[in-house]
């Protein structure tokens, strides 16, 4: 299994200088079988499952 965790930038403006910190936001667990869950700390008791994007361009076969 492997686990990456997710990060999220927060800009503030201190003594009139610009500043960012990054927070953890959540966690991306791959499973040893090949899926993928997205849990974020702010939605508790929450796991997103997470997918590759399908094409939206068919792809056509000019063989047939």
């Amino acid at each position: 299994m492997q686990i990456f965790d997710v990060f999220s930038k927060k800009v503030y403006e201190k003594d009139g200088e610009q500043k960012a910190i990054s927070y953890k936001a959540g966690v991306i667990k791959i499973t040893d079988k090949g899926n993928t869950y997205l849990r974020l700390f702010h939605i508790p008791d929450v796991e997103f499952y997470v997918r590759e994007r399908e094409p939206s361009i068919p792809v056509v076969d000019i063989n047939d």
